[in-house]
């Protein structure tokens, strides 16, 4: 027999899954069933409840719900292949393989898409830190030296099958309905369901999901929205200037269109020259993003010309910003290989070889603002439109 039969009645196959045969019911149940440790736990503690702790720690750690889910899922592909112990799994590479692509279909049917470097990272460590609460609670024995900073407190008594159950739906559902509709996601589910199908499946999905109308909505609103860019920098920049400008500062010149228009910078008063970056901006490897606001950056450290001016970057995201650019071990070469600085100023990368020791010598010189502290209202009101439009996406 090639299949198990699950909880809801599926003939699953484990080693050629189904992403239609996966349902959040199913893993739901099993895990709340499956103990963690294999049984050697002083009581009863299921992964199911593992996974509930798991996924509330990443909540009080202000991770997005996207990483809340995937901490709520990490272990969701035991539910059909159950677990080995790390010792043994270790040396068995195709169970490895067989899990790893069940686990990343898991992902593409609640996610969208399988996790990031930097996604899998903070799974990662929750669930090592969780695993190091577990054994000083359960069995009053250190596995790893030190004791996590947890920021939620994970609870280890023993929970019923069918609370834990129904705990781990109410969770998944939570999230769900707090995660704004991706349109990334959405194609990437496309992509993973049309997989190996024909002409007729592709006819029958154009019918089901009426693409037509839709593709042709969404090039009415790429038109009607061909500058809306432009719009977004010169209308923030002048509600952002309303509320920082001083008493007796003056505007020297303003530089409101998106892009390059032969100014310097932004803006420049009698006391400040800024960069405004409306983009929101998760951290990850988007280089073309990373290029950017490290030139940003860069162009105002260096400049000479604003005397005794401050310097600022205002944008969405600057707690992301600043660990990049902390933190990035990115070469000089790489950051700088297609813009004209890296001709213009060349000693540059003679003296500084990444981007992080750059950043280390000139975090003084500019200041980078969170831009919604200033837009809170717009922001919000632009998330809420967001959402709005997203159900006709």
């Amino acid at each position: 027999m090639d299949h198990i039969t699950t909880y809801t009645g599926e003939d699953f196959i484990p080693l050629d899954p189904n992403a239609s045969q996966i349902h959040i019911e199913d893993i739901a149940h099993a895990l709340s069933l499956m103990c963690r440790a294999n049984g050697h736990f002083v009581r009863f503690y299921s992964v199911g409840q593992h996974s509930i702790n798991c996924a509330n720690e990443a909540k009080a750690r202000g991770l997005s719900n996207r990483v809340q889910t995937a901490c709520l899922l990490h272990d969701a592909s035991e539910a059909y292949l159950s677990d080995i112990t790390s010792p043994v799994k270790s040396h068995l590479p195709e169970y490895l393989s067989i899990e790893k692509r069940l686990q990343d279909i898991i992902y593409i049917k609640f996610l969208g898409s399988p996790l990031s470097e930097d996604e899998v990272g903070q799974v990662d460590e929750i669930d090592r830190d969780m695993l190091v609460c577990e054994f000083i609670a359960l069995m009053k024995k250190k596995v790893f030296d030190g004791h996590p900073d947890t920021s939620s407190q994970p609870s280890f008594e023993f929970h019923g099958f069918t609370e834990t159950e129904n705990e781990f739906l109410c969770i998944f559902n939570g999230a769900k309905i707090n995660s704004p509709f991706s349109p990334r996601n959405h194609i990437a589910e496309i992509e993973h369901g049309l997989r190996l199908k024909g002409k007729s499946d592709v006819l029958e999905y154009l019918e089901q999901h009426k693409v037509s109308e839709m593709f042709s909505e969404k090039l009415h609103i790429k038109k009607i929205s061909a500058q809306v860019d432009v719009a977004i920098h010169a209308y923030g920049i002048l509600l952002v200037l309303s509320k920082i400008l001083e008493d007796d500062e003056v505007i020297e010149y303003l530089s409101l269109g998106a892009g390059n228009t032969g100014k310097a910078f932004d803006v420049s008063t009698s006391k400040r020259i800024a960069e405004f970056k409306f983009a929101k901006w998760d951290g990850g490897g988007n280089t073309v993003r990373q290029n950017g606001i490290f030139k940003n950056f860069l162009e105002l450290a260096i400049n000479v010309d604003g005397g005794s001016k401050s310097k600022y970057i205002y944008c969405l995201s600057a707690a992301e910003i600043i660990k990049f650019l902390s933190n990035s071990a990115r070469s000089m070469g790489s950051v700088l290989s297609r813009n004209p600085m890296n001709k213009k100023y060349p000693n540059i990368q003679e003296r500084y070889d990444t981007v992080k020791a750059f950043y280390h010598d000139f975090k003084d010189e500019v200041k980078i603002v969170e831009l919604s502290d200033y837009i809170y209202m717009e922001y919000v009101k632009a998330h809420l439109c967001s959402d709005l439009l997203s159900a006709t996406l």
